[in-house]
């Protein structure tokens, strides 16, 4: 996405409510954020770009969005997990164009030891996490070097478009579709992920799909201006402190533990599995409790709990006396966060879409 620094900074002092967010105690809420994330977009990246592509162009990497800059910022390809588009452009010469597409279509799907703030090429993999969501123009996988290379010079020849910016410079582009159901071909790379995490922890998988595609769309690569990390979205410094208490380990666990798909997923499913059974004990109904946890994956169990009643037993005393409707209605309408209100209810929507589909 682009942003002005201006409104770069309004984003940042924004209260962020996602898995970032935990309790401190069962009751009180932590909207902790880690401003290094906020310190790399502010600093020396941000003025690379502005100094090079202009004012009101900052284009960064977020929960759904892969950044990448190569050739010392001239360069760079942009992929939208939520919109199925990928646009690559240059200010450089078309060899570098070129050579951009063929890095972003065969790029891997570990985002470990790849800094989306530096500039430079994301390694070709044998194995491109791409594969299956993007065809070339004969309708066919883009699998290896040999067909990237050829699907880049159609693109480039064929497709080639042009903008010029607000400080005079002329941009090279090209933009890619992904198929129709990109969505559905990221999760099921997953799968096996999930339904590990599932049996471990007892949380359906549905629910678990659900709440990756809402945070990240199953981007690995997905990070937050709160510095929330990975396919679950998860800030080391909050969440990722409480699962590894549970799990018996001291600190918190490190950009390369949450950038590891599975390892990622298992920290998101344990922090579902505490909501459930810790911070938000004592919900009775099933329905009532998944509607609980959805939100307070998003905002926190105490913020959750506060929306019925300032006594917080009090307040699971009230949802027990609630039909699971009523209390969606609530967590909805009246949740004081409007992203609170709005996650619950994409969340919800998109744990429909996976239920039965295994």
């Amino acid at each position: 996405m682009k942003i002005t620094l201006r409104k770069l900074f309004l984003l940042a002092i924004v209260p962020f409510l996602y898995a970032c967010s935990s309790d401190n105690s069962r009751f009180d809420d932590i909207f902790a954020k880690d401003t290094h994330g906020l310190d790399l977009l502010t600093g020396q990246f941000s003025q690379n770009i502005d100094q090079i592509w202009g004012v009101n162009e900052l284009l960064v990497a977020s929960r759904k969005d892969y950044v990448k800059y190569t050739d010392s910022y001239y360069t760079r390809s942009h992929i939208s997990f939520d919109d199925g588009k990928i646009v690559v452009e240059t200010l450089a010469d078309i060899n570098r164009l070129h050579s951009a597409i063929v890095h972003t279509l065969l790029m891997g799907s570990d985002a470990r030891g790849i800094d989306l703030f530096a500039s430079g090429d994301a390694p070709i993999s044998s194995r491109p996490f791409l594969v299956g969501q993007v065809v070339d123009n004969f309708g066919q996988a883009i699998s290896n070097v040999n067909i990237a290379n050829n699907f880049a010079t159609y693109l480039i020849q064929n497709k080639l478009q042009q903008r010029r910016l607000s400080n005079g410079r002329v941009v090279q582009f090209v933009e890619i579709q992904m198929i129709a159901n990109h969505v559905n071909v990221r999760a099921r790379k997953y799968l096996p992920y999930v339904r590990k995490a599932s049996r471990q922890y007892g949380i359906d998988e549905s629910l678990i799909l659900g709440i990756m595609q809402t945070e990240s769309s199953f981007n690995p690569y997905a990070i937050s201006y709160a510095n929330a990390m990975g396919l679950m979205q998860i800030v080391p410094t909050t969440a990722g402190r409480d699962v590894f208490k549970m799990k018996g380990r001291g600190g918190q666990p490190s950009k390369s533990y949450l950038f590891d798909p599975e390892k990622n997923i298992d920290a998101g499913v344990s922090y579902l599995w505490l909501l459930k059974n810790e911070y938000l004990a004592g919900i009775q109904d099933p329905t009532s409790m998944r509607y609980a946890m959805i939100s307070a994956y998003n905002s926190g169990a105490g913020a959750v709990l506060r929306v019925f009643s300032n006594d917080l037993d009090e307040a699971v005393y009230i949802i027990n006396k609630m039909q699971p409707e009523q209390v969606y209605r609530i967590l909805t309408t009246s949740h004081p966060s409007a992203q609170a209100r709005n996650y619950l209810l994409k969340v919800d929507k998109a744990q429909r879409s996976y239920r039965g589909a295994k």
